[in-house]
C-alpha cells in the first residue's frame, strides 16, 4: 500500500511539474479553481506568455479569492501587452453585447481591492481602466473628457457596493458617477440606472 502511495505521489508530483497546464485544465473541469490558479501560475513560470498570465486572473476570479484575484488581476493588466491581447479577447467575444476584457479585469480588480476595504485604491483601478493614462495610486477624481462605456469597471464597481448596501462607499461613488455626461443613450441609461442604485443608499 505505502509503495503504490509513494509511485502515486512521483507520478503526481512529475505531473505537477512537469504539466502544470494539463493539471490546470482537470482542476478547471473539476471546478476547483483555487488549484488551478496556482498550476496556472506554475505554467506561466516557465512560458512568460500572457494567455498562461489572463488563465491565472480568470481563474482567479472563478475561485471567489480576493488575493488572487489582485494579484493575477493587477499583473495583467500592468503588462506591457495587455492592451493588444484585450484586442485580441474582444475580438473572439465579439458576439457579448458591450464586452470589453480590459474592463472585465480592471472591474474584478477593482470590486477586490473594494472587498479589501481600500475604496479610494478601488476607485483608481476603475478609474485607469477608463484611462490609461491615469495612475490607479493616485487619482484625484478628476473625470473630465473620460468617456463612460456600458459595463465598465466603475460601474461594476458601483454594482458591488449596491449589492452590498454599503452607504458610505455609494455616497463617494455617487459623487463621482455624478460627473459623467455620457453623450450616447445606451451609456446614458446604464449611468442613469447605476446613479439611481446608488442614491437609494443614501
Amino acid at each position: 500500500m505505502g509503495i503504490v502511495a509513494g509511485c502515486a505521489a512521483i507520478v503526481f508530483a512529475v505531473l505537477s511539474f512537469g504539466f502544470p497546464g494539463t493539471l490546470c485544465g482537470w482542476c478547471e473541469q473539476l471546478g476547483n479553481y483555487g488549484f488551478a490558479v496556482k498550476y496556472a501560475s506554475l505554467c506561466y513560470s516557465y512560458t512568460d506568455d500572457i494567455a498562461d498570465l489572463a488563465r491565472c486572473a480568470e481563474d482567479s476570479v472563478l475561485s471567489g479569492k480576493d488575493r488572487y484575484i489582485i494579484e493575477y488581476c493587477t499583473m495583467l493588466v500592468d503588462d506591457d501587452d495587455f492592451d493588444e491581447y484585450c484586442s485580441l479577447r474582444d475580438e473572439e467575444l465579439a458576439e457579448l453585447p458591450s464586452f470589453s476584457y480590459r474592463q472585465y479585469i480592471y472591474g474584478q480588480a477593482a470590486c477586490a481591492v473594494y472587498r479589501g476595504g481600500d475604496l479610494e485604491l478601488a476607485i483608481g483601478y476603475g478609474a485607469e481602466a477608463l484611462d490609461g493614462n491615469l495612475d490607479r495610486n493616485a487619482f484625484s477624481g478628476n473625470i473630465s473628457d473620460i468617456v463612460f462605456p456600458v459595463n465598465n469597471a466603475l460601474g461594476t464597481l458601483a454594482l458591488e457596493v449596491i449589492g452590498r448596501e454599503d452607504g458610505s462607499a455609494a455616497e463617494q461613488l455617487y459623487a463621482l458617477l455624478g460627473g459623467f455626461s455620457p453623450s450616447e443613450a445606451a451609456e446614458r441609461e446604464y449611468l442613469y440606472t447605476l446613479l439611481g442604485g446608488l442614491d437609494a443608499l443614501l
